[in-house]
């Protein structure tokens, strides 16, 4: 592969990775600052934001398998 293409593959890797790490952030961590913030509307089951998280998690693991893939197809 050129050279041109392996920075290619690692951005595009990089890239995904990025958004699953964005992903976990939105999906774990920003229902529940809004929870305690109490900026979460009272009506909130606590069982969808437990699946929508898990919806979240499951999909930031599928990117990053993805992206790991995509590297994996470098050549040493």
């Amino acid at each position: 592969m050129s050279p041109s293409v392996v920075e290619r593959v690692k951005l595009t890797a990089n890239l995904l990775n990025s958004v699953s790490s964005g992903t976990i952030l939105a999906s774990m961590v920003a229902p529940y600052i809004g929870m305690s913030l109490g900026t979460l509307p009272q009506n909130t089951s606590l069982w969808s934001i437990l699946a929508l998280s898990g919806f979240g998690v499951a999909f930031e693991i599928v990117l990053h398998l993805i992206a790991r893939r995509h590297l994996g197809r470098l050549e040493d």
